[in-house]
């Protein structure tokens, strides 16, 4: 499998301005279904670890282990030393088919009596992965322990997977993809979309670079701008995208990715996203698999309208990835108040009673 996500704990001391991760749980080393996860202490088995299969999780084309709690407060807690005096960036991926307060604690013992700092909070709902960050710059002493709490309001489940606490450094940036699967002819084009943040604290110039196994001729769109080189600002979400074409050559039917390089000149950060894309040899298959779908007025101000043969569910997603509202939907179109929101640019993910999830970006004005 190309991209294989491994669960390591490390604790890294900092001596530079390039720092490291202090944590990254995706929950799969050593896991076997309904045990508790590996390394983590929890009362009751209030929290056990599953598996999906490859196709039914956040990642597309792998198996992905999480964790999961059905009960109405639960806890887990694991030893993490936070150092005083450093800035840190948390984040996590959550699911649920109800709606569950989710938050994350740094004490001094693996009880909630000792969680004293708040590190990360939000509401989990709608049936769709979200995405919770948070940036922290103060830590108070004694902090060795982080605590997970859930709490239901209703449904069956809250699961989360790929808990990260980072160190918040001097060069640093993330980036996500937020396309999903496409369907392509060899020879046409495509446009993918990803975001890329700046979680450092100094302005960086991010630079990108595409694969040429199966794509020719990328160019990207970053505010209007046509170069593959970009400034960002501590803190800043940038939304990209890439059309490329996929070289005629290409057989029908094979299994075919876009990978996009994202590095800094110095060279000590990158990133890499992946577009996984299925080559069709006629417009009849690409029909099969993606609706046309449209979105208008686009640019908006107020509301908008969402139109494909056979809506089923329309999802409304910030710039992080973060899933903001999901709607039920009957018939052929929904209109959506998006009145609330700061100008800027989202995603529509759109799903039919003939595809999966597809999505398309709006500008709110």
């Amino acid at each position: 499998m190309k991209k294989t996500l491994i669960t390591l704990l490390s604790c890294l001391l900092i001596s530079s301005a390039f720092g490291g991760n202090l944590l990254t749980e995706t929950f799969e080393y050593g896991n076997h279904d309904l045990e508790k996860p590996i390394g983590w202490t929890c009362d009751d088995n209030s929290w056990l670890c599953g598996y999906l299969e490859k196709d039914h999780n956040r990642v597309p084309h792998s198996g992905n282990w999480y964790a999961f709690t059905d009960a109405d407060e639960a806890w887990m807690f694991m030893p993490v030393y936070l150092i005083s005096g450093i800035r840190y960036h948390f984040s996590c991926w959550a699911i649920t088919d109800g709606q569950f307060d989710l938050s994350f604690w740094a004490g001094s013992a693996p009880d909630p009596e000792h969680m004293e700092t708040l590190l990360l909070e939000g509401s989990v709902e709608g049936g769709n992965y979200e995405r919770f960050t948070s940036y922290l710059e103060t830590i108070p002493e004694n902090s060795d322990i982080i605590g997970v709490r859930a709490v239901k309001h209703n449904g069956t489940f809250l699961t989360i997977d790929d808990i990260d606490i980072d160190m918040v450094v001097q060069y640093d940036f993330q980036a996500r993809e937020i396309s999903r699967d496409t369907v392509m002819i060899p020879g046409t084009q495509a446009t993918f979309y990803y975001w890329v943040q700046n979680t450092g604290y100094d302005p960086l110039d991010i630079y990108m670079h595409a694969s040429n196994e199966y794509f020719t001729n990328v160019q990207y769109d970053v505010n209007g701008s046509n170069s593959n080189v970009f400034p960002i600002e501590p803190n800043e979400t940038v939304v990209v995208s890439a059309t490329a074409t996929l070289k005629p050559e290409i057989e029908p039917g094979s299994v075919t990715w876009l990978d996009i390089h994202l590095t800094i000149p110095c060279g000590c950060n990158t990133a890499l996203v992946t577009f996984w894309v299925t080559p069709v040899s006629s417009i009849d298959a690409v029909s099969e698999n993606e609706v046309p779908l449209g979105v208008f007025p686009n640019p908006a101000k107020d509301f908008v309208t969402i139109e494909a043969e056979g809506l089923t569910e329309v999802s409304l997603i910030d710039a992080t990835g973060k899933t903001l509202s999901s709607h039920a939907a009957e018939g052929n179109s929904i209109r959506l108040d998006i009145r609330d929101l700061k100008p800027g640019i989202y995603f529509i993910s759109a799903k039919t009673r003939s595809t999966s999830a597809f999505v398309k970006p709006i500008l709110k004005m």
